[in-house]
């Protein structure tokens, strides 16, 4: 049995949690929370039966939310050694090497998260945020591309139209 997470930062800075229940280890199924992701930060994570992991994963997103990046990457990265296929600490950890401009290594995390699941839309829209940033667009706007088919198959409106927007942006920027 699988708990899914949800730890999302309000404007006012307050942290938020609340957990989804599944039936399988093996569900691809996604709980859907809809929250307008222009007012949250969202981080999810699947809680799986070691509890000390769980808790260290914990301890790095906390870090992350305060701002203290390179004590979440130490984090994450303790749960990458102890677990090497947990998309969810790769995923965060590119996320924190991504704030502090670590981009080349936040690359490398989100290529590593897809390749171990390629159906999760946060990990192509945060790397091609990165790929944007790093002045590549065409990878940034194939990862928007990707995403936004995945928001389309998920049946996720939300997510489809703010994917869609933002592949706007890119590609006009492209035109430019």
């Amino acid at each position: 049995m699988i708990i899914k997470a949800v730890l999302y930062l309000s404007k006012k800075r307050k942290l938020f949690l609340y957990f989804v229940q599944f039936l399988s280890a093996f569900s691809l199924i996604y709980p859907v929370v809809s929250l307008p992701t222009s007012k949250f930060i969202l981080i999810s994570q699947n809680y799986l039966s070691n509890h000390s992991l769980n808790d260290l994963l914990i301890k790095g997103m906390e870090k992350g939310i305060q701002g203290d990046y390179l004590k979440a990457i130490i984090d994450f990265t303790k749960v990458i050694r102890l677990s090497p296929y947990d998309i969810e600490a790769y995923y965060n950890r590119g996320i924190a090497y991504e704030k502090i401009n670590y981009n080349i290594s936040a690359i490398a995390d989100f290529d590593k998260a897809i390749r171990l699941n390629s159906n999760m839309v946060d990990i192509y829209i945060a790397r091609a945020n990165v790929s944007y940033k790093l002045g590549h667009l065409r990878e940034a706007i194939t990862d928007l591309k990707t995403a936004k088919i995945l928001c389309y198959q998920q049946k996720n409106k939300t997510c489809y139209q703010e994917t869609l927007d933002m592949l706007d942006n890119f590609q006009t920027l492209k035109n430019l």
